[in-house]
Protein backbone atom coordinates (compact mmCIF):
# COMPACT_ATOMS: atom_id res chain seq x y z
CA UNK A 1 0.00 0.00 0.00
CA UNK A 2 1.05 3.96 -0.70
CA UNK A 3 2.00 5.60 2.65
CA UNK A 4 -0.71 8.18 3.41
CA UNK A 5 2.15 10.66 3.02
CA UNK A 6 2.34 9.92 -1.03
CA UNK A 7 1.50 12.27 -3.56
CA UNK A 8 0.97 11.63 -7.45
CA UNK A 9 1.50 13.81 -10.45
CA UNK A 10 -0.79 14.16 -13.02
CA UNK A 11 0.42 15.44 -17.24
CA UNK A 12 -2.06 15.05 -19.57
CA UNK A 13 -5.81 17.15 -21.10
CA UNK A 14 -7.13 19.12 -18.43
CA UNK A 15 -10.36 17.62 -18.90
CA UNK A 16 -9.56 14.01 -17.27
CA UNK A 17 -7.90 15.84 -14.33
CA UNK A 18 -10.41 16.04 -12.00
CA UNK A 19 -11.27 12.34 -12.80
CA UNK A 20 -8.30 11.12 -12.56
CA UNK A 21 -7.38 13.06 -9.01
CA UNK A 22 -10.85 11.38 -7.56
CA UNK A 23 -9.33 7.84 -8.78
CA UNK A 24 -6.10 8.74 -6.97
CA UNK A 25 -8.02 9.78 -3.79
CA UNK A 26 -9.49 6.65 -3.62
CA UNK A 27 -6.29 4.28 -3.85
CA UNK A 28 -4.86 7.36 -0.65
CA UNK A 29 -3.04 9.59 -3.15
CA UNK A 30 -2.99 13.22 -2.88
CA UNK A 31 -2.23 15.47 -5.53
CA UNK A 32 1.32 17.04 -5.25
CA UNK A 33 4.29 18.01 -7.11
CA UNK A 34 7.27 17.25 -4.64
CA UNK A 35 9.60 14.78 -5.96
CA UNK A 36 10.62 13.46 -2.31
CA UNK A 37 7.05 12.44 -1.49
CA UNK A 38 5.59 11.09 -5.17
CA UNK A 39 4.16 7.96 -5.12
CA UNK A 40 2.59 7.54 -8.59
CA UNK A 41 2.95 9.77 -12.27
CA UNK A 42 0.11 9.43 -13.87
CA UNK A 43 0.05 10.34 -17.92
CA UNK A 44 -2.80 10.60 -20.67
CA UNK A 45 -1.86 11.28 -24.32
CA UNK A 46 -4.30 12.25 -27.01
CA UNK A 47 -3.04 11.55 -30.23
CA UNK A 48 -4.32 10.83 -33.71
CA UNK A 49 -8.12 10.15 -32.21
CA UNK A 50 -6.13 7.98 -29.53
CA UNK A 51 -6.34 8.27 -25.83
CA UNK A 52 -3.72 6.43 -24.18
CA UNK A 53 -3.06 5.87 -20.18
CA UNK A 54 0.19 5.62 -18.52
CA UNK A 55 1.02 4.95 -14.67
CA UNK A 56 4.50 4.62 -13.12
CA UNK A 57 3.73 3.73 -9.45
CA UNK A 58 7.21 3.82 -7.26
CA UNK A 59 7.63 2.15 -4.18
CA UNK A 60 11.11 1.53 -2.09
CA UNK A 61 13.02 2.59 -5.51
CA UNK A 62 11.56 0.35 -7.70
CA UNK A 63 9.47 1.88 -10.44
CA UNK A 64 6.23 -0.63 -11.78
CA UNK A 65 4.41 0.95 -15.12
CA UNK A 66 1.55 -0.02 -16.45
CA UNK A 67 0.01 1.58 -19.78
CA UNK A 68 -3.38 0.71 -21.82
CA UNK A 69 -5.08 2.16 -25.01
CA UNK A 70 -8.73 3.72 -23.96
CA UNK A 71 -11.76 2.62 -25.88
CA UNK A 72 -13.23 6.04 -27.40
CA UNK A 73 -16.33 6.95 -25.55
CA UNK A 74 -15.34 4.52 -22.54
CA UNK A 75 -12.25 6.97 -21.26
CA UNK A 76 -13.49 7.51 -18.17
CA UNK A 77 -14.38 4.44 -17.23
CA UNK A 78 -11.34 2.61 -18.17
CA UNK A 79 -9.42 4.72 -16.82
CA UNK A 80 -11.30 3.95 -13.10
CA UNK A 81 -11.19 0.33 -13.77
CA UNK A 82 -7.03 0.23 -15.11
CA UNK A 83 -5.84 2.64 -12.32
CA UNK A 84 -7.37 0.21 -9.87
CA UNK A 85 -6.75 -2.58 -11.21
CA UNK A 86 -2.88 -1.81 -11.53
CA UNK A 87 -2.87 -0.62 -7.92
CA UNK A 88 -4.25 -3.89 -6.65
CA UNK A 89 -1.52 -5.88 -8.67
CA UNK A 90 1.58 -4.10 -7.82
CA UNK A 91 0.88 -4.04 -4.07
CA UNK A 92 -0.30 -7.27 -4.12
CA UNK A 93 -4.67 -6.57 -2.83
CA UNK A 94 -7.58 -8.15 -2.54
CA UNK A 95 -10.24 -6.93 -4.30
CA UNK A 96 -12.44 -3.78 -2.74
CA UNK A 97 -15.56 -4.95 -1.23
CA UNK A 98 -16.42 -1.83 -3.35
CA UNK A 99 -15.23 -3.16 -6.63
CA UNK A 100 -14.89 0.28 -8.91
CA UNK A 101 -17.20 2.36 -6.86
CA UNK A 102 -15.56 5.48 -5.48
CA UNK A 103 -18.05 8.67 -5.15
CA UNK A 104 -19.09 9.74 -2.29
CA UNK A 105 -22.66 8.57 -2.39
CA UNK A 106 -22.84 4.40 -3.68
CA UNK A 107 -26.37 4.55 -2.51
CA UNK A 108 -27.40 7.28 -4.83
CA UNK A 109 -26.16 5.00 -7.39
CA UNK A 110 -28.55 2.23 -5.84
CA UNK A 111 -31.50 4.63 -5.34
CA UNK A 112 -30.81 5.00 -9.72
CA UNK A 113 -31.16 1.33 -10.47
CA UNK A 114 -34.17 0.78 -8.50
CA UNK A 115 -36.08 3.80 -10.36
CA UNK A 116 -35.36 1.82 -13.30
CA UNK A 117 -38.28 -0.88 -11.86
CA UNK A 118 -35.77 -3.99 -10.98
CA UNK A 119 -36.17 -5.63 -8.07
CA UNK A 120 -33.76 -5.73 -4.85
CA UNK A 121 -32.08 -8.84 -5.93
CA UNK A 122 -31.85 -7.63 -9.37
CA UNK A 123 -30.06 -4.52 -8.20
CA UNK A 124 -27.82 -7.02 -6.27
CA UNK A 125 -26.90 -8.69 -9.51
CA UNK A 126 -26.44 -5.25 -11.24
CA UNK A 127 -24.07 -4.19 -8.89
CA UNK A 128 -21.47 -7.09 -8.70
CA UNK A 129 -21.83 -7.95 -12.77
CA UNK A 130 -21.17 -4.11 -14.17
CA UNK A 131 -19.42 -2.17 -10.76
CA UNK A 132 -17.36 -5.72 -9.17
CA UNK A 133 -19.05 -4.76 -5.67
CA UNK A 134 -18.76 -7.46 -3.21
CA UNK A 135 -22.03 -9.46 -2.97
CA UNK A 136 -22.21 -8.96 0.95
CA UNK A 137 -21.24 -5.23 0.27
CA UNK A 138 -24.20 -4.98 -2.55
CA UNK A 139 -27.05 -6.32 -0.37
CA UNK A 140 -26.11 -4.20 2.14
CA UNK A 141 -26.05 -1.21 0.02
CA UNK A 142 -29.53 -2.48 -1.55
CA UNK A 143 -31.46 -2.97 1.56
CA UNK A 144 -30.08 0.54 2.92
CA UNK A 145 -31.62 1.84 0.07
CA UNK A 146 -34.64 -0.06 0.69
CA UNK A 147 -34.90 1.65 3.86
CA UNK A 148 -34.52 5.14 2.40
CA UNK A 149 -36.89 5.09 -0.42
CA UNK A 150 -39.66 6.29 1.36
CA UNK A 151 -37.91 9.19 1.90
CA UNK A 152 -36.37 9.66 -1.72
CA UNK A 153 -39.44 9.11 -3.89
CA UNK A 154 -41.83 11.40 -2.56
CA UNK A 155 -41.55 14.54 -5.30
CA UNK A 156 -43.50 17.16 -3.63
CA UNK A 157 -42.03 20.00 -3.05
CA UNK A 158 -39.97 20.06 0.16
CA UNK A 159 -36.78 21.14 0.97
CA UNK A 160 -34.45 20.60 3.99
CA UNK A 161 -32.13 24.03 5.20
CA UNK A 162 -28.62 23.94 6.38
CA UNK A 163 -27.10 26.19 8.42
CA UNK A 164 -23.54 26.38 9.05
CA UNK A 165 -21.68 28.07 11.99
CA UNK A 166 -18.21 27.64 11.26
CA UNK A 167 -16.71 28.94 14.67
CA UNK A 168 -15.09 26.53 17.12
CA UNK A 169 -13.69 26.17 20.59
CA UNK A 170 -10.57 25.13 19.68
CA UNK A 171 -8.86 23.21 16.29
CA UNK A 172 -9.18 19.40 16.38
CA UNK A 173 -6.35 17.60 15.49
CA UNK A 174 -8.03 15.63 12.24
CA UNK A 175 -10.40 18.54 11.50
CA UNK A 176 -10.31 20.30 8.13
CA UNK A 177 -12.57 22.37 8.18
CA UNK A 178 -12.11 26.69 7.85
CA UNK A 179 -13.38 27.34 11.43
CA UNK A 180 -12.48 30.34 13.22
CA UNK A 181 -11.82 30.33 16.99
CA UNK A 182 -14.66 32.00 19.30
CA UNK A 183 -12.13 32.61 21.52
CA UNK A 184 -10.10 34.80 19.45
CA UNK A 185 -13.21 36.63 17.76
CA UNK A 186 -13.94 40.23 18.41
CA UNK A 187 -17.89 40.62 19.41
CA UNK A 188 -18.26 43.20 17.09
CA UNK A 189 -17.18 40.51 14.90
CA UNK A 190 -19.29 37.90 16.52
CA UNK A 191 -22.63 40.53 15.70
CA UNK A 192 -21.46 41.23 12.17
CA UNK A 193 -21.59 37.55 11.12
CA UNK A 194 -24.89 37.17 12.72
CA UNK A 195 -26.71 40.14 10.98
CA UNK A 196 -24.94 38.75 7.71
CA UNK A 197 -26.45 35.47 8.63
CA UNK A 198 -29.58 37.06 9.43
CA UNK A 199 -29.98 38.60 5.87
CA UNK A 200 -29.32 34.75 4.74
CA UNK A 201 -31.93 33.31 6.34
CA UNK A 202 -34.32 36.23 5.74
CA UNK A 203 -34.35 35.34 1.93
CA UNK A 204 -34.38 31.51 2.19
CA UNK A 205 -37.27 32.00 4.26
CA UNK A 206 -38.82 34.54 0.99
CA UNK A 207 -38.11 31.67 -1.18
CA UNK A 208 -40.06 29.01 0.33
CA UNK A 209 -42.90 31.38 0.76
CA UNK A 210 -42.79 32.71 -2.93
CA UNK A 211 -42.17 29.08 -4.58
CA UNK A 212 -44.18 27.37 -1.73
CA UNK A 213 -41.50 24.64 -0.62
CA UNK A 214 -42.14 22.99 2.85
CA UNK A 215 -39.15 23.22 4.95
CA UNK A 216 -39.43 19.39 6.44
CA UNK A 217 -35.69 19.80 7.97
CA UNK A 218 -33.28 22.18 9.18
CA UNK A 219 -29.79 21.04 10.45
CA UNK A 220 -27.77 23.78 12.04
CA UNK A 221 -24.03 22.60 12.27
CA UNK A 222 -20.43 23.84 11.26
CA UNK A 223 -18.00 24.28 13.66
CA UNK A 224 -19.64 23.75 16.79
CA UNK A 225 -22.90 26.21 16.93
CA UNK A 226 -23.26 25.58 20.94
CA UNK A 227 -19.63 27.69 21.04
CA UNK A 228 -22.04 30.47 20.40
CA UNK A 229 -22.32 32.81 23.29
CA UNK A 230 -25.79 32.47 25.05
CA UNK A 231 -27.64 35.89 23.18
CA UNK A 232 -25.98 34.65 19.59
CA UNK A 233 -27.17 31.15 19.85
CA UNK A 234 -30.74 32.26 21.09
CA UNK A 235 -30.93 35.44 17.91
CA UNK A 236 -29.64 32.19 15.61
CA UNK A 237 -32.75 29.97 16.84
CA UNK A 238 -35.12 33.35 16.26
CA UNK A 239 -33.33 33.63 12.71
CA UNK A 240 -34.51 30.34 12.13
CA UNK A 241 -37.77 30.02 14.13
CA UNK A 242 -39.93 31.00 10.53
CA UNK A 243 -38.31 28.35 8.59
CA UNK A 244 -39.54 25.73 11.53
CA UNK A 245 -42.98 24.01 12.37
CA UNK A 246 -43.88 21.72 14.25
CA UNK A 247 -43.73 18.99 12.08
CA UNK A 248 -39.95 19.75 10.84
CA UNK A 249 -36.95 17.54 12.02
CA UNK A 250 -34.84 20.59 13.55
CA UNK A 251 -31.08 19.32 14.61
CA UNK A 252 -28.65 21.63 16.18
CA UNK A 253 -24.84 20.07 16.23
CA UNK A 254 -23.89 20.72 20.32
CA UNK A 255 -20.79 18.32 19.56
CA UNK A 256 -18.28 19.57 22.02
CA UNK A 257 -19.58 19.09 25.69
CA UNK A 258 -17.33 21.73 26.53
CA UNK A 259 -19.41 24.29 24.78
CA UNK A 260 -23.10 22.96 25.74
CA UNK A 261 -24.03 24.34 28.78
CA UNK A 262 -27.09 23.38 30.50
CA UNK A 263 -28.36 26.91 30.08
CA UNK A 264 -27.48 26.39 26.17
CA UNK A 265 -29.45 22.85 26.24
CA UNK A 266 -32.62 24.70 27.87
CA UNK A 267 -32.96 27.38 25.16
CA UNK A 268 -31.96 24.53 22.27
CA UNK A 269 -35.59 22.35 23.64
CA UNK A 270 -37.50 26.00 24.66
CA UNK A 271 -36.98 26.92 20.46
CA UNK A 272 -38.05 23.22 19.44
CA UNK A 273 -35.04 21.92 18.56
CA UNK A 274 -35.78 18.15 18.68
CA UNK A 275 -32.48 16.43 17.64
CA UNK A 276 -29.15 16.90 19.09
CA UNK A 277 -25.24 15.83 18.81
CA UNK A 278 -23.62 14.92 21.34
CA UNK A 279 -20.16 13.82 19.90
CA UNK A 280 -17.38 12.41 21.82
CA UNK A 281 -14.87 10.53 19.09
CA UNK A 282 -13.78 8.16 21.55
CA UNK A 283 -14.11 8.20 25.33
CA UNK A 284 -10.87 7.79 26.18
CA UNK A 285 -9.02 10.77 27.86
CA UNK A 286 -5.86 10.52 26.61
CA UNK A 287 -6.91 9.94 22.95
CA UNK A 288 -9.04 13.32 23.71
CA UNK A 289 -5.84 14.99 25.02
CA UNK A 290 -4.17 14.21 21.97
CA UNK A 291 -6.87 15.43 19.75
CA UNK A 292 -6.59 18.90 21.25
CA UNK A 293 -10.79 18.46 22.05
CA UNK A 294 -11.25 20.39 25.11
CA UNK A 295 -13.06 18.47 27.18
CA UNK A 296 -13.49 15.44 29.87
CA UNK A 297 -15.08 12.15 29.84
CA UNK A 298 -17.22 13.23 32.71
CA UNK A 299 -18.24 16.18 30.57
CA UNK A 300 -19.75 13.73 27.89
CA UNK A 301 -22.09 11.75 30.40
CA UNK A 302 -23.32 14.90 32.81
CA UNK A 303 -24.23 16.39 29.01
CA UNK A 304 -25.90 13.21 27.86
CA UNK A 305 -27.69 13.29 31.38
CA UNK A 306 -28.88 17.07 30.70
CA UNK A 307 -30.26 16.16 27.14
CA UNK A 308 -32.13 12.65 28.30
CA UNK A 309 -33.63 14.91 31.58
CA UNK A 310 -34.57 17.82 29.07
CA UNK A 311 -36.40 15.03 26.88
CA UNK A 312 -34.81 15.82 23.44
CA UNK A 313 -36.83 12.90 21.32
CA UNK A 314 -33.11 11.71 19.32
CA UNK A 315 -29.70 11.93 20.62
CA UNK A 316 -26.77 11.46 18.34
CA UNK A 317 -23.34 10.38 19.39
CA UNK A 318 -20.51 10.45 17.12
CA UNK A 319 -17.18 8.60 16.89
CA UNK A 320 -14.62 7.98 14.83
CA UNK A 321 -12.26 4.79 14.05
CA UNK A 322 -8.75 4.98 12.87
CA UNK A 323 -7.60 7.86 15.33
CA UNK A 324 -3.55 7.82 16.14
CA UNK A 325 -3.12 5.67 18.85
CA UNK A 326 -6.25 3.93 18.86
CA UNK A 327 -6.90 0.15 19.45
CA UNK A 328 -9.64 -1.73 18.66
CA UNK A 329 -9.73 -2.30 22.80
CA UNK A 330 -10.74 1.14 22.59
CA UNK A 331 -13.64 0.55 20.07
CA UNK A 332 -15.04 -2.12 21.74
CA UNK A 333 -15.05 0.18 25.21
CA UNK A 334 -16.81 3.40 23.25
CA UNK A 335 -19.45 0.22 21.76
CA UNK A 336 -20.03 -0.52 25.39
CA UNK A 337 -20.66 2.78 26.99
CA UNK A 338 -23.40 3.67 24.02
CA UNK A 339 -25.34 0.37 24.98
CA UNK A 340 -24.94 1.67 28.51
CA UNK A 341 -26.12 5.41 27.21
CA UNK A 342 -28.44 4.23 24.78
CA UNK A 343 -28.79 7.39 22.27
CA UNK A 344 -31.02 7.19 19.65
CA UNK A 345 -28.59 8.16 16.19
CA UNK A 346 -25.18 6.79 16.38
CA UNK A 347 -23.05 7.64 13.86
CA UNK A 348 -19.59 6.05 13.10
CA UNK A 349 -16.79 7.88 11.29
CA UNK A 350 -13.59 6.44 9.67
CA UNK A 351 -10.43 8.92 9.58
CA UNK A 352 -10.03 10.63 6.78
CA UNK A 353 -6.80 12.64 6.42
CA UNK A 354 -7.15 15.56 4.87
CA UNK A 355 -4.51 17.90 3.68
CA UNK A 356 -5.90 20.82 5.54
CA UNK A 357 -6.11 18.85 8.95
CA UNK A 358 -2.96 19.62 11.14
CA UNK A 359 -2.52 16.15 11.70
CA UNK A 360 -1.79 15.87 8.10
CA UNK A 361 1.96 17.29 8.56
CA UNK A 362 1.90 15.87 11.96
CA UNK A 363 4.40 13.49 13.38
CA UNK A 364 1.06 11.72 14.74
CA UNK A 365 0.16 10.38 11.67
CA UNK A 366 2.70 7.71 11.66
CA UNK A 367 0.26 6.44 14.50
CA UNK A 368 -2.77 5.90 12.48
CA UNK A 369 -3.91 1.87 12.74
CA UNK A 370 -3.21 -0.29 9.83
CA UNK A 371 -6.40 -1.00 7.68
CA UNK A 372 -6.94 -4.22 8.92
CA UNK A 373 -6.54 -2.72 12.35
CA UNK A 374 -9.66 0.11 11.56
CA UNK A 375 -11.69 -2.45 9.84
CA UNK A 376 -11.87 -4.66 12.51
CA UNK A 377 -13.03 -1.58 14.82
CA UNK A 378 -15.67 -0.51 12.34
CA UNK A 379 -16.64 -4.20 11.75
CA UNK A 380 -17.02 -4.87 15.34
CA UNK A 381 -19.02 -1.48 15.99
CA UNK A 382 -21.40 -2.56 12.51
CA UNK A 383 -22.07 -6.05 14.81
CA UNK A 384 -22.08 -4.08 18.80
CA UNK A 385 -24.67 -2.05 16.90
CA UNK A 386 -26.98 -4.26 15.24
CA UNK A 387 -27.32 -6.26 18.14
CA UNK A 388 -28.42 -3.66 20.31
CA UNK A 389 -31.01 -2.98 17.92
CA UNK A 390 -29.78 -0.24 15.44
CA UNK A 391 -30.18 0.25 11.63
CA UNK A 392 -27.46 1.27 8.99
CA UNK A 393 -29.59 3.73 7.24
CA UNK A 394 -27.14 6.41 5.68
CA UNK A 395 -23.45 6.36 4.51
CA UNK A 396 -20.95 7.75 2.41
CA UNK A 397 -17.30 7.97 1.75
CA UNK A 398 -14.74 10.29 1.63
CA UNK A 399 -11.48 11.03 0.04
CA UNK A 400 -8.03 9.73 1.86
CA UNK A 401 -10.19 7.88 4.32
CA UNK A 402 -8.19 5.13 6.25
CA UNK A 403 -9.18 1.55 4.68
CA UNK A 404 -11.20 2.54 1.89
CA UNK A 405 -14.34 2.28 4.38
CA UNK A 406 -17.43 4.89 4.82
CA UNK A 407 -19.11 6.92 7.39
CA UNK A 408 -22.14 4.85 8.66
CA UNK A 409 -25.17 6.49 10.77
CA UNK A 410 -27.35 4.09 12.58
CA UNK A 411 -30.20 4.40 13.95
CA UNK A 412 -32.75 2.55 16.60
CA UNK A 413 -36.35 2.26 15.30
CA UNK A 414 -38.27 5.09 14.35
CA UNK A 415 -35.30 7.94 15.00
CA UNK A 416 -34.19 7.74 11.85
CA UNK A 417 -32.78 11.11 10.76
CA UNK A 418 -34.58 12.46 7.52
CA UNK A 419 -32.09 14.97 6.44
CA UNK A 420 -28.70 12.93 6.57
CA UNK A 421 -30.94 10.77 4.06
CA UNK A 422 -32.03 14.11 2.08
CA UNK A 423 -28.77 15.61 1.64
CA UNK A 424 -26.66 12.32 0.93
CA UNK A 425 -28.50 10.74 -1.81
CA UNK A 426 -29.31 14.50 -3.50
CA UNK A 427 -33.60 13.62 -4.52
CA UNK A 428 -34.62 17.01 -2.69
CA UNK A 429 -33.87 20.65 -2.34
CA UNK A 430 -31.66 21.60 0.18
CA UNK A 431 -30.94 25.40 0.93
CA UNK A 432 -27.64 26.33 2.35
CA UNK A 433 -27.38 29.37 4.96
CA UNK A 434 -23.72 30.57 6.15
CA UNK A 435 -20.49 30.35 5.34
CA UNK A 436 -18.91 27.03 3.05
CA UNK A 437 -22.49 26.07 2.80
CA UNK A 438 -23.95 24.72 -0.54
CA UNK A 439 -27.84 24.91 -1.91
CA UNK A 440 -28.96 22.03 -4.19
CA UNK A 441 -32.06 22.91 -6.06
CA UNK A 442 -33.54 19.76 -6.87
CA UNK A 443 -36.77 19.56 -9.52
CA UNK A 444 -39.19 17.51 -7.87
CA UNK A 445 -40.30 16.07 -11.53
CA UNK A 446 -37.21 15.16 -12.75
CA UNK A 447 -33.12 14.90 -11.57
CA UNK A 448 -32.69 18.32 -12.67
CA UNK A 449 -30.17 19.93 -10.27
CA UNK A 450 -28.71 23.64 -9.57
CA UNK A 451 -25.64 24.08 -6.97
CA UNK A 452 -24.81 27.31 -5.61
CA UNK A 453 -21.78 27.40 -2.91
CA UNK A 454 -21.15 30.09 -0.02
CA UNK A 455 -17.61 31.26 0.29
CA UNK A 456 -16.12 29.24 3.33
CA UNK A 457 -14.01 32.33 4.30
CA UNK A 458 -16.28 34.20 6.62
CA UNK A 459 -14.66 37.76 5.25
CA UNK A 460 -15.59 36.82 1.78
CA UNK A 461 -18.93 35.70 2.84
CA UNK A 462 -20.17 38.91 3.52
CA UNK A 463 -19.01 40.58 0.93
CA UNK A 464 -20.21 38.99 -1.92
CA UNK A 465 -23.31 37.75 0.33
CA UNK A 466 -25.98 40.22 -1.39
CA UNK A 467 -24.52 38.51 -4.92
CA UNK A 468 -25.12 35.22 -3.90
CA UNK A 469 -28.68 35.90 -2.44
CA UNK A 470 -29.54 36.88 -6.00
CA UNK A 471 -27.86 34.05 -7.78
CA UNK A 472 -29.52 31.22 -5.27
CA UNK A 473 -32.73 33.15 -5.93
CA UNK A 474 -31.96 32.53 -9.97
CA UNK A 475 -31.57 29.15 -9.53
CA UNK A 476 -34.88 28.44 -7.44
CA UNK A 477 -36.33 30.41 -10.09
CA UNK A 478 -35.20 28.40 -13.06
CA UNK A 479 -35.88 24.69 -11.14
CA UNK A 480 -39.17 25.94 -9.60
CA UNK A 481 -40.51 29.20 -11.58
CA UNK A 482 -42.16 27.05 -14.57
CA UNK A 483 -43.49 23.77 -12.70
CA UNK A 484 -47.42 24.13 -10.88
CA UNK A 485 -47.24 25.10 -7.23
Amino acid sequence: MPDRRESYTYRGPETYHSHVGQIMACLGYSGGHEPRTVGAQVVIEESGGNCRLCCRFLQAGAVAERQALLTARRERQEMKDYLLQWHRDIYHLPPSPWGSLIGVRPTKLVHHILDSGVSPQAAVGRLQETYGVAEKTASELVKMALLQRPYVTNRQRRAAVYVSIPYCSSHCLYCSFPSRLIGGEEPSHLAGFLARLEADGAAAAALCREFALTVDAVYVGGGTPTCLPLPLLERLLRILQPLVTAATEWTVEAGRPDTATAEKLQLLKRYGVNRISVNPQTMQQPLLDLLGRRHRIEDIYTMMALCKKLAFPVINMDFIAGLPRQTPENMQENMEIVCQLGPENVTIHTLALKKGAPLFHHDLRRAIGTAEAVTAMVDYCREKLQRAGYVPYYLYRQKYMAAGLANIGYALPGAIGRYNIEMMEERQTVIGIGPGSASKFISPTSNRMEKLYMPKDITRYGQILAAQLEERRRLCTVVYGGEDR
